[in-house]
């Protein structure tokens, strides 16, 4: 009869090597669910506190929070070299017409490294796609704090709140928010 039992070191080792994976998950999880408050002087995208955002328009002109006044805003961060961020931006514009007769806006807020390379692009697009009422796009003066994944959506209220923050890939419940926040 052949002998099936493991030896009692191999047993240890699977044993301490199921633990140690089991540990890694829960840690992945909480760290997945855990949401960590921004690095100092990142106001503009703590949840419930207004919108704070040092931009600039491509024409060099600062941006003020007060162009969103009454309106409730999906503010979008995102880089050219982000193609998860680019391939967003089709459907951000598709709801922003969609949206068009409601008090809605869209603010693009381009982080890339180089001006000219967001300037590049926003020549592109003005080529190709006419401005809609609602579209701002703007050039963050500082940068998100570390750790931040692109794209970063925030779902702002009417009155300049950031209600809801989403990292990654736009999630459908932006558009809920959206849609639960319009008179």
């Amino acid at each position: 009869m052949p002998h099936t039992s493991t030896a009692p070191w191999l047993r240890l080792a699977l044993t301490g090597l199921l633990a140690f994976a089991c540990s890694l998950g829960m840690a992945f999880n909480a760290a997945a669910q855990s949401t960590t408050p921004p690095a100092a002087g990142s106001t503009a995208i703590a949840n419930g506190n207004r919108l704070q955002l040092p931009a600039v328009y491509a024409n060099g002109q600062r941006f003020s929070t007060q162009a969103l006044d009454g309106t409730v805003t999906v503010a979008f961060f995102w880089n050219t070299d982000c193609a998860v961020c680019r391939d967003s931006l089709p459907e951000l514009r598709a709801n922003l017409n969609g949206w068009k007769n409601k008090p809605f806006s869209l603010l693009l807020v381009n982080l890339d490294r180089k001006a000219s390379d967001w300037q590049t692009y926003e020549k592109l697009v003005g080529q190709t796609q006419m401005n809609a009422k609602g579209l701002l796009s703007v050039r963050m003066e500082e940068e998100l704090p570390a750790g931040t994944r692109l794209p970063l959506t925030l779902l702002i209220d009417s009155k300049g709140r950031v209600l809801q923050r989403f990292e990654g890939r736009l999630a459908p419940e932006v558009w809920d928010g959206v849609a639960d926040l319009l008179p």
